[in-house]
């Protein structure tokens, strides 16, 4: 037994020498521990540590510790010595489980407590820390180690951070306390009374869309302040906005449909008001733009589509509008035609009766017969017709001179008026001249007129916002096509639109196509309505049908010789068929494509300017010239035709391709379909009051009855009407194959005996001048065929 206690006493000594021994390297790389990890730090040996650093670092006693002394003897064995890891990070070493406690003699430990162990020293040294630095926690005094127990790892350098060890305790994360959500600010009580009016379902009707009423709760339920209403009254921004809604009169609209609530004191009256007063904004912003009726919906022809602002962007635009009313009287139609009928309709409301000013120049009259003008006469009614024309001459001494720049004139107003351009004044242009200066009555008190201006105004909303700087714009009343561009006219001319039965439609769409030399497709609605009858009357062979009339009689003309006269060529499937193949008493005549080639007797002349549109209607040249003298023009079957195609091309494609005249005359006389780089906006519109540059006020017939229409339907009492198309759908089938024949297939102009008797103006229609040559006579039939001949 002394000689167990002797040897384990050498041994606590050789280990307190090999301590002493190591003791300097030790203290080259201080150490210091991390409590919250139990990691050890070295400090580089040029450094001294902190004076309250310790000098290495182990597992740290806390205030619950026992003794040193209190220890039993197994925790004063030396670990194995472990090799340090390669990141210069020390890997804790293991600790020997001591064999048995009950070898160790306790009495000879607590007598000899300095007294090293007999184990070997090792590389690492056991260092107890001062108290200060103690962890957290600690082992319970009286437990034993177990065997796979680690202690904590140490760092070499301390600018590098420790290298990951599954044994090494990790440092507790630093949390930073999540701040509460803000309280959301409180509700106005004029606003949760606006929510709740809002919600009622019975609010959406006749007064207010769904979309307003929507557009409205969507915004309130996202805010927590009111727009108009505060303290009991009305702020200015709602005061200018009742202004506005009180003066829609003076915009073509009626301020009657415009609630103005009243406010007063209190949450619910002041909800109520500030509800009411959004939902007759938004229906003004719906208003401006054209929303107070669905155009299409009252007839097939009318097929526009407004531009009405969304109600959601009205919403937020009318919430952030510095000046609300301004906002919204921004919202009618901008364009300078729109303008002039507002202005023409405040005069109008203002009761006076006037005659409208006239031009100095058209009071000029010519003697009703006279001498034929022409270049190079000398004349003093030449002088008469210089002024007339406002064409002076450059040298006052040539005023009674014919010249050059006086036909230039005289040529002019022959073109616009629709008779032959040769600059020659005989005495049917005399009376033209002296006509166009009789001063005309107009009534602006009458409601009647008050209501054509609104009915104007109200189909300008129904337009684009904005026209675009190029684009063509044909005014069904007038008769008339312009071109427009830079808000200038390029091009004037007179036009042929569709007859009362047949009407043009209204519409916006894309001219994409210009066709030199086109053929002429016949359309499933003239085949039945035209055509059929007259295949089915000729192919009686009765010796007395239409045919028999026209030909002088006989019999044995058949369906054939119709469509000889037509100038058709047929096909089914895709073939030619000859005509006299086929029973027209009983074939179905949808069934056929019926195709006029490119001549000069093609109803569609010698150009067709195409912009697709369910209705299929288009703008081309025509054979019949002379019925642009015609002062009512309502001759086709919708189609329109202009009078001067060949610039009509060249300004259109001037614009978009840069061709020349001469380039333009090389494909008219060639033939060619061109495709344009850029489509061109092309409005059919209906405008029965339009006023001009000189301010006056000039109204056209309305030929197809829309004023009165649109004017119901703007006070409550719509009345559909559906209109004859072009291609009537009632009666159109599925094309066959034979239909991809005609390239150009679409609806156009054949007469019939209806042009006879349906002029506009009540009037007998002249006979045509091929009638005449053809021994019509006053034979009806001959004369309806003779037109249907050349158009």
């Amino acid at each position: 037994m002394i000689k167990q206690v002797t040897l384990r006493l050498l041994g606590v000594s050789l280990l307190g020498i090999c301590w002493a021994g190591n003791a300097p390297a030790v203290m080259a790389e201080t150490a210091g521990q991390d409590s919250s990890s139990g990691s050890t730090t070295y400090f580089p040996q040029s450094q001294k540590p902190p004076a309250d650093a310790p000098a290495t670092t182990a597992a740290l006693p806390t205030s619950s510790d026992p003794p040193k002394d209190a220890l039993p003897a197994a925790s004063a064995v030396p670990p194995k010595k472990v090799e340090p890891a390669s990141t210069a990070a020390v890997t804790p070493p293991a600790v020997e489980t001591p064999a048995s406690p009950a070898a160790v003699d306790s009495k000879a430990i607590d007598s000899k407590p300095d007294a090293a162990p007999s184990t070997p020293p090792t590389d690492t040294a056991i260092v107890t820390p001062p108290a200060s630095e103690a962890p957290a926690a600690s082992p319970a005094p009286t437990a034993e180690p177990s065997a796979d127990s680690k202690p904590a790892a140490a760092t070499a350098e301390p600018a590098t951070p420790p290298a990951a060890d599954t044994a090494q305790q990790p440092k507790p994360a630093e949390t930073t306390p999540v701040a509460a959500p803000p309280a959301p600010p409180p509700v106005n009580p004029i606003v949760e009374a606006a929510r709740s009016k809002l919600s009622d379902k019975a609010l959406a009707g006749r007064n207010n869309t769904n979309d307003d009423v929507t557009a409205a709760r969507d915004y309130y339920n996202a805010h927590t302040e009111p727009l108009w209403v505060s303290g009991g009254e009305f702020t200015r921004k709602a005061k200018e906005l009742i202004a506005t809604l009180k003066n829609a009169d003076d915009w073509g609209l009626e301020s009657s449909d415009f609630v103005i609530p009243s406010v007063s004191d209190g949450a619910a009256a002041g909800g109520a008001a500030e509800a009411q007063l959004t939902l007759s904004a938004l229906k003004y912003a719906r208003y401006a733009r054209g929303g107070r009726l669905d155009p299409v919906s009252l007839s097939n022809i009318l097929d526009m589509k407004p531009p009405v602002k969304d109600a959601k962007s009205a919403m937020r635009e009318l919430a952030n509008a510095s000046d609300p009313g301004a906002y919204l009287r921004g919202l009618n139609p901008k364009h300078v035609g729109f303008e002039r009928l507002r202005q023409a309709l405040l005069k109008a409301r203002g009761g006076a009766v006037a005659e409208e000013p006239v031009d100095p120049a058209l009071l000029v009259k010519l003697p009703a017969k006279g001498k034929t003008l022409k270049s190079g006469v000398k004349d003093d009614q030449v002088a008469l017709l210089r002024q007339r024309l406002k064409a002076p001459a450059d040298d006052p001494a040539n005023d009674v001179v014919y010249d050059d720049k006086l036909a230039d004139a005289v040529r002019a107003f022959q073109h616009d008026n629709g008779l032959k351009a040769n600059g020659v004044v005989n005495n049917r242009v005399r009376s033209a001249l002296n006509s166009a200066g009789q001063p005309k009555k107009t009534r602006s008190s009458p409601s009647e007129n008050v209501d054509r201006l609104i009915a104007n105004m109200e189909r300008w909303r129904w337009l684009p916002t904005d026209l675009g700087k190029f684009y063509v714009m044909n005014n069904i009343p007038e008769y008339t096509s312009e071109i427009w561009k830079d808000d200038r006219i390029e091009l004037k001319q007179r036009m042929i639109v569709g007859q009362p039965s047949w009407p043009t439609p209204l519409l916006s769409a894309k001219m994409q196509f210009v066709i030199f030399k086109p053929s002429w497709g016949m359309p499933d609605g003239i085949k039945a309505k035209e055509l059929a009858p007259r295949l089915r009357q000729a192919s009686g062979n009765s010796g007395f049908g239409f045919f028999d009339q026209l030909f002088g009689g006989g019999g044995g003309y058949t369906g054939a010789d119709v469509i000889s006269a037509y100038k058709l060529q047929v096909y089914s499937n895709g073939q030619r068929v000859d005509p006299n193949s086929v029973n027209w008493k009983t074939a179905d005549v949808r069934q056929y494509s019926f195709i006029q080639p490119p001549g000069a007797d093609n109803p569609l002349g010698l150009v067709k300017f195409r912009f697709p549109n369910r209705h299929d209607v288009y703008m081309h040249d025509t054979p019949e010239r002379g019925l642009f003298s015609q002062s009512a023009r309502a001759l086709s079957h919708g189609c329109m035709r202009v009078q001067d195609p060949r610039r009509t091309a060249e300004v259109i494609l001037g614009e978009d391709k840069g061709y020349s005249p001469e380039k333009v005359g090389e494909l008219w006389d060639g033939g060619a379909s061109v495709t344009l780089s850029k489509e061109v906006p092309v409005y059919l519109v209906y405008f029965t009051a339009r006023i001009g540059d000189d301010g006056q006020l000039d109204n056209y017939s309305d030929v197809y009855g829309i004023d009165g229409r649109v004017m119901s339907a703007l006070r409550g009492h719509p009345v559909r009407f559906i209109a004859q198309e072009a291609i009537d759908p009632t009666e159109a089938s599925e094309p066959g194959a034979g239909a991809s024949v005609s390239n150009d297939a679409g609806s156009d102009d054949l007469q019939d005996t209806r042009q006879q008797d349906d002029r506009p103006d009540g009037r007998p229609a002249k006979r045509s001048a091929t009638a005449k040559k053809s021994g019509g006579g006053n034979n009806p039939i001959q004369d309806a065929l003779s037109n249907i001949f050349l158009n």
